[in-house]
């Protein structure tokens, strides 16, 4: 799994999260880090906020449908609006979370978008 949020405590904590459920997560500053990543192609699913400086979860999602990554997407933000929900899950979001993330609603997410 790609976990890319600009908060560190945010990542390190979905890394923890995945590792006690037996998944194992690498975690990615920004959308550009993971698009410049040779590791790319080999995630089994991505985990993004949605609201960070550089390339942005709604970026990152655009970039990936464009180079044909299929690989499926789950959003999360502190900011949620219809709009935003709307627009990242027309664009092929498997879900669309609100921080703060509830553990086990992240993980049936995942399990949902790779299963």
């Amino acid at each position: 799994m790609a976990i890319v949020d600009d908060d560190p405590g945010v990542r390190g904590s979905i890394v923890s999260l995945l590792g006690s459920a037996g998944l194992t997560g690498i975690a990615f500053a920004d959308g550009g880090a993971l698009l410049d990543s040779r590791q790319l192609e080999t995630f089994a699913c991505i985990v993004t906020d949605v609201h960070m400086e550089g390339v942005d979860g709604r970026a990152l999602q655009l970039e990936l449908k464009r180079r044909g990554c299929s690989h499926p997407l789950i959003a999360m933000t502190a900011f949620p609006t219809s709009a935003t929900r709307d627009q990242m899950l027309a664009n092929g979001a498997r879900a669309f979370l609100t921080k703060p993330i509830d553990p086990d609603t992240l993980l049936e997410a995942i399990e949902d978008a790779i299963g």
